[in-house]
């Protein structure tokens, strides 16, 4: 009896998850973008402060921070770094993939360069997905299992994520950014990429 239920219950769940893939990969085709040209990548983009976010993960000031303030108050404000890095996180992992679509369409093309470039576009951009991704779901880990407060355990360093399984996040978008001007170069929006990278 057990037996069965449990067997019905697998059944069930293997159904349920077919059912929810086809429908996620049936909106995917329904609603995806279609090819991005130059003329459309800038307006997706969106702007990063990398000063700022090269100062969350400076283990410098993390330190001074918590030695100048108490353990709770530095729980409060790594809290809200933590949420912080998080944005900058989101939008990196968006702009990277506005710019593997636009890599996309680049890598058909003809001219041996352009090409060249655009592959270069499209590693980084994977680097810097999977960097954002990886550390997202640790920060996200990070302020699930806070229940209430860290007091009992050290509170999460955000220094410890510069680099992600070899993947150093702001050296890996920093070269995203200098690959997409230079596959950018000459267009009238030049400027306007650079500022919202």
């Amino acid at each position: 009896m057990i037996g069965n239920l449990l067997l019905h219950f697998i059944w069930n769940v293997i159904i349920a998850a077919g059912f929810i893939s086809c429908v996620a990969m049936a909106a995917r085709i329904w609603f995806h973008f279609p090819d991005r040209t130059k003329d459309d990548v800038v307006d997706f983009l969106v702007h990063i402060d990398l000063e700022k976010a090269e100062t969350l993960l400076d283990p410098i000031a993390e330190n001074s921070l918590r030695r100048t303030l108490s353990p709770a108050e530095f729980c409060i404000l790594q809290r809200k770094r933590i949420h912080l890095y998080i944005e900058f996180l989101q939008r990196m992992s968006h702009n990277a993939a506005i710019l593997v679509q636009w890599g996309n369409l680049e890598a058909q093309r003809s001219h041996e360069r352009t090409a060249q470039l655009a592959h270069e576009l499209q590693q980084e951009a994977v680097k810097v997905r999977a960097y954002s991704l990886l550390a997202l779901m640790k920060l996200r880990f990070w302020l699930l299992i806070r229940l209430g407060s860290w007091y009992m355990l050290p509170t999460p360093s955000l220094s410890e994520l510069r680099g992600i399984y070899g993947i150093e996040g702001l050296d890996a978008y920093d070269r995203l950014k200098t690959v997409a001007s230079s596959l950018f170069v000459g267009h009238e929006k030049f400027e306007e990429l650079l500022q919202n990278l």
